[in-house]
This record gives C-alpha cells, structure tokens and sequence, in this order.
C-alpha cells in the first residue's frame, strides 16, 4: 500500500488536491477532518484524551485500509509544530510497523489566494474556516510552516497551479 500525507493549513486545497490525485491512482482519501470532526463530537477539542481519541480513528481506518489490501491511501492533515507531533509520532510507528511506502508534501500557498480559497462558497456548510478572520486567528495562532521531522518533504507552492496540475505535479515528483 503506498501512503501520501498531504499537509499544510486549513484552506489551501489539500482535499481537493488529495482527491484528484487519488482519482487519478485508484487509491482511497482519507481527511484527518472526518476524525477531528468524530472526536469534536465525542470527547470535545482541547479536552483530555481528545488527540488520542482521533488518532486513534486515523490508525484503525489506515489499518482497515492495509487489511482490505487497498492500492494507496492519501491522507491530508493540517499539521502545526509542535502540537502535531504526539499524533505524527503514532502514525511513522504505524507506517514503519506495516512497512507502508510513504511520502509527504506541503502545499502552501500565497495569503491573498489562501483568503479567497477559504471564504469559497463551495466551504459553505462545512465545519471548515470560511473567514479571512478566522483564518488570520488560525495563521497567528499555529505555525504551518515547519516540515514534519524525520521525513522527507515536497514542497508545492500551488498558488497558481489548479488542482489537476497539483496532482499531477506530486505524481512527477513522489509517486514512483
């Protein structure tokens, strides 16, 4: 099974990028928002044993998809040093256990698209950040600009690239 995280900040066209690609290979998505969301739900954000509850959503469901012998997955996550490091630290246990081919990308992107990207009108209904308000909060208050330790990154700035040439773009340069 291959394993792509695609990281960076809420807004930046992680999912979008992360389903294209995974169209494009026949792999499955998995966004770390459908667990925040479940454990938003269950044990409440900032509560006690909230970043272990959603880790352990992760890793059963990448678990579900190594059992079920699925091609590849590709996971996107908003990481944010250094409090995403506990959930990271799981998650190469995990890979290196299961010897999963992985690889990691950084999308960014410059902050005038970043706002009109997260006040889309297709974020609408979502529990995602819709405001250049909130997104300045986000931005101030965790740092999206640090790599993942320990592992090899590639970086995209897709400010000007559209989703399929993101995807295509990560085929070119990860996916082997």
């Amino acid at each position: 099974m291959k394993f792509i995280m695609i990281y960076g900040p809420s807004g930046i066209g992680k999912e979008s990028v992360g389903r294209e690609l995974a169209k494009r290979n026949g792999w499955h998505v998995f966004p770390q928002h459908l667990a925040f969301d479940v454990a938003c739900a269950v044990i409440g954000f900032g509560n006690d044993g909230f970043e272990v509850y959603q880790r352990k959503i992760c890793l059963d469901a990448f678990k579900a998809f190594y059992e079920k012998n699925v091609k590849g997955v590709v996971f996107t996550f908003c990481y944010a040093h250094p409090f995403s490091n506990y959930f990271v630290e799981g998650l190469l246990d995990f890979l290196n256990q299961f010897g999963i081919d992985s690889k990691f990308v950084r999308l960014s992107c410059e902050y005038e698209e970043h706002v009109l990207r997260i006040t889309n009108p297709g974020r609408q209904n979502t529990n995602k950040i819709q405001s250049k308000e909130s997104l300045d909060d986000y931005l101030e208050r965790f740092n999206f600009s640090i790599d993942i330790p320990n592992v090899e990154t590639f970086h995209i700035d897709n400010t000007a690239m559209g989703i399929e040439v993101s995807a295509i773009e990560i085929e070119r340069n990860i996916v082997t």
